[in-house]
């Protein structure tokens, strides 16, 4: 189970090597359980499927999941289990560096995952923040959570 702890950090580790991918024809997909990429130690951390395709300016990557998430509730700050549904869809292109050397033009330097020239994708830290985009805004426990209950000195 993963906790927001956690997801602050880097909880999932899955590396892809996209060159034999990106060498297929552009159109070609792969696709693949979430939980069969993980290291055994994670493996139940999350589940669901991807699907990689190769295109003319890099990869596509979809697909949907679910983890179980910790949180507490912002009524009675007690922990509890949520079930999140997540979904991915994510445009990966190359390294601006190396697309410039394979002499493809218009990609611009910022903060998105890339496709380096050693081909390996972190699939791990675009699903992780997935996650945290389809976490409930104000968690609650049950949707009837009374909250604090009052504290009374004198009785």
């Amino acid at each position: 189970m993963l906790s927001m702890e956690s997801l602050v950090g880097a909880p999932l580790t899955i590396r892809y090597h996209a060159s034999s991918l990106l060498q297929q024809p552009v159109g070609t997909s792969e696709c693949h359980r979430i939980e069969d990429m993980l290291p055994d130690s994670q493996s139940a951390l999350v589940a669901g499927t991807i699907l990689l395709t190769h295109t003319s300016r890099g990869m596509t990557l979809a697909g949907e999941g679910t983890a179980d998430v910790m949180l507490m509730c912002m009524r009675c700050l007690n922990e509890y289990c949520e079930h999140v549904n997540f979904t991915v869809e994510e445009e990966l292109h190359p390294d601006p560096a190396f697309a410039h050397r394979r002499g493809t033009d218009g990609f611009e330097v910022d903060d998105e995952v890339h496709i380096g020239p050693n081909h390996v994708l972190d699939l791990g830290e675009i699903i992780r923040q997935h996650i945290v985009l389809h976490l409930p805004l104000k968690p609650l426990c049950r949707t009837d959570c009374p909250g604090l209950e009052e504290l009374h000195p004198h009785g």
